[in-house]
């Protein structure tokens, strides 16, 4: 078995993100605005989609014919009151 030292301690994955002019400001203006660096909230948001089943993340991502959005939304919202109920028992 390999002994652990400094260099093996796990580290953050790192990412590059680009953006436009435009988008960057908007995103510093919402950044300041809840007291966040870009990092946590870039972080916050991807924990929150990839904990979304695959219809949810299809939605967001723009996937969905325009028409189908009302029901696939209305779909979804039934699943999670479906699964609150059933861990509230």
């Amino acid at each position: 078995m390999r002994r652990k030292d400094s260099k093996d301690k796990q580290r953050p994955d790192i990412v590059s993100v680009h953006l436009s002019p435009e988008s960057k400001q908007r995103l510093d203006e919402v950044c300041f605005k809840r007291g966040m660096t870009i990092k946590r909230l870039l972080g916050r948001l991807i924990e929150w989609f990839v904990e979304l089943d695959k219809t949810e993340q299809s939605i967001v991502l723009g996937l969905v014919e325009d028409e189908d959005i009302k029901g696939l939304a209305d779909m979804v919202i039934k699943r999670q009151t479906t699964r609150k109920t059933k861990k509230s028992r």
